[in-house]
């Protein structure tokens, strides 16, 4: 077992404690399976036999990778200065672009039809949410890539699924809130408040991207 993953399964163990109980806790600790995709189909089997979904969706919202918070702090001092969601998305925005385009290699029109979409972390402020939506993993191999499982590889960036999308693994999309629990970190990092997350769009359901709502509160 990679390190990476142990330490997944360890964060799914403490907030399978703090949202459910120890005794729930105790039962997906019992779970030793080696492959990524069947301990995540049985995990998740466990979980909807104990409890809601509501609280799964949390569990696996906080046990997501984060970005680190050294590249929010710019847009962490845009909120704290002004108190405004819109004009701290905007700076995220510009840290973005500028990150992405050396990070993925692409053109400035690459970087803008990216923003016009509403890909990356920043996303778009629409009606009091921030829709945002994941960029491909492997933006080039994704846009060069005519086969679908493939593409769905590329796009993917969880690092314990994506491999087996060429084997078009199928988990069920609560999984996906692990995603949306990156968004999640960003902008109560940002902001101190109450962050929910909605995943709106995933590629267990069919979807060609993955999308969040982002909902800030007070």
């Amino acid at each position: 077992m990679s390190k990476f993953e142990e330490m997944w399964r360890n964060k799914i163990l403490t907030n399978t404690e703090k949202y459910t109980s120890k005794e729930l806790k105790d039962v997906i600790k019992q779970l030793s399976i080696e492959d990524e995709v069947l301990y995540s189909k049985v995990l998740i089997k466990a979980l909807k036999e104990a409890t809601i979904d509501e609280k799964i969706a949390k569990i696996f919202c906080k046990s997501a990778c984060h970005m680190p918070h050294e590249k929010l702090e710019r847009a962490k001092q845009a909120y704290e200065v002004r108190q405004s969601i819109e004009d701290a998305r905007a700076v995220l925005e510009e840290d973005f672009k500028r990150d992405i385009k050396q990070y993925k290699n692409l053109t400035d029109r690459q970087v803008e039809d990216i923003i016009e979409r509403g890909w990356g972390s920043a996303g778009m402020y629409k009606d009091g949410k921030i829709i945002a939506t994941k960029i491909p993993s492997l933006f080039h191999e994704y846009f060069n890539e005519q086969d679908k499982t493939k593409r769905k590889y590329y796009y993917c960036h969880c690092p314990r699924i994506r491999r087996n999308l060429l084997k078009e693994a199928d988990i069920d999309s609560i999984y996906c809130n692990c995603g949306g629990g990156f968004y999640e970190d960003i902008w109560h990092y940002i902001t101190g408040k109450e962050i929910d997350i909605k995943v709106l769009k995933n590629l267990f359901d069919g979807d060609e991207v993955c999308q969040f709502s982002i909902k800030i509160h007070g």
